[in-house]
């Protein structure tokens, strides 16, 4: 047991078996301390045992198993069950709360990070948004490499203070040999580059865009698609205050949707009494629409209830309803209601959860609502 422990330590690998009787250290411990590593922490982890107790398998997937196998379904369905476990697409959270950050025991649940998730196939990922989030994926990611160069790819939808306030605490970009590219879009009046230098200025932080030690090069989205390593990404303006990207990520057959600032013109002109017509707001939204058309998985904007939106006019967020009416829409497979509103708890963001998956059924749609939640893991 501690030999496989520290041989896990010592170098990256795609995947670790073990079993739970494994001597000197039990299964379990192994687990546990294989997830409490940053190095190791999102290794994909394969737990096999002649133990068929449910209670046991129950507790290894407690404590961060990705999938339990009982050794006596043969070698046939150990092999199928691991490769569909390497070939899958993992959609980790790591921030999402909107606006600003709001840790705190009513919030522990869901979490309190603003926004930042990985999209993660094999050893490639692709991270999007730089909200308070970034902070502890930097220092998983930066245990990873092992002392080894770190190429890193940052997809920012907006540079709103909530997308962009953990920059200057990504490790990563710290470590010289390191590499981070940057993209997003242009605003009106400077590059991307230029933003996040002003975020940096001695003014407001003590460590400026230029001394960070690695290779950090920042791209302004001008074309329509994007080849970022095996990650290809397409994208559509949002209708958010300021110049916002939403963006469809498609890896190994599989299509990920991040559109979390927008504010539906169907909802927003009705609001404020525009003489447009039905189908005029219809096809202001068909952009988002075609975006998310036959997602696996949409995460979408869904920070107000349809009770709270009446208040929050014009401020460019979603209510969860519109979120779910989309994703039906384009029949997407899967919803994630994300950018959670600060003044929400747990149980508020429970309750709109609840409420998606009766919209759903009501609309006949067989669509998988769930609200994400910081620290959780997705698999396609």
């Amino acid at each position: 047991g501690q030999a496989g422990l520290d041989r896990a330590r010592s170098k990256a690998y795609d995947l670790i078996a073990l079993d739970l009787l494994t001597s000197g250290i039990h299964g379990f411990e192994l687990i546990q301390r294989l997830r409490t590593g940053f190095s190791t922490l999102r290794t994909p982890i394969v737990a096999y045992t002649d133990k068929v107790y449910p209670s046991d398998q129950r507790e290894a997937l407690g404590l961060g198993a990705d999938i339990v196998i009982d050794r006596l379904s043969g070698p046939a369905a150990i092999v199928e069950r691991v490769d569909s476990l390497l070939a899958s697409v993992r959609v980790e959270f790591w921030g999402v709360r909107g606006s600003i950050a709001s840790p705190g025991p009513e919030t522990a649940r869901y979490g309190g990070n603003t926004p930042c998730l990985a999209i993660v196939h094999g050893r490639e990922s692709l991270v999007l948004d730089a909200g308070t989030g970034i902070r502890r994926l930097g220092l998983i990611m930066q245990a990873e490499a092992r002392g080894q160069p770190l190429n890193a790819r940052l997809l920012v939808t907006h540079t709103h203070w909530d997308h962009i306030q953990g920059f200057p605490f990504f490790v990563p970009a710290y470590v010289p040999k390191n590499r981070l590219d940057v993209y997003g879009p242009r605003s009106l009046s400077k590059p991307l580059d230029k933003v996040l230098r002003g975020q940096m200025d001695p003014e407001y932080f003590p460590v400026a865009l230029g001394d960070m030690s690695a290779d950090v090069r920042v791209h302004d989205i001008r074309q329509a698609t994007l080849e970022l390593g095996p990650f290809k990404v397409s994208h559509a303006y949002m209708n958010h205050p300021s110049i916002t990207l939403g963006y469809r990520v498609e890896i190994a057959g599989r299509a990920i949707v991040y559109a979390t600032d927008t504010e539906p013109f169907a909802r927003l002109l009705d609001a404020v009494k525009s003489p447009s017509t039905a189908d005029e707001r219809r096809a202001l939204d068909s952009r988002l629409v075609d975006l998310v058309r036959g997602a696996d998985l949409y995460i979408a904007d869904a920070q107000y209830t349809g009770s709270e939106y009446g208040s929050k006019v014009g401020w460019g967020h979603s209510a969860s309803e519109d979120a779910v009416a989309i994703a039906v829409e384009a029949g997407a497979k899967r919803l994630a209601l994300f950018s959670h509103d600060p003044m929400q708890d747990d149980d508020a963001v429970d309750r709109k959860v609840a409420s998606g998956r009766a919209q759903a059924q009501k609309l006949a749609s067989n669509l998988d609502v769930l609200g994400a939640r910081e620290g959780a893991t997705l698999r396609l």
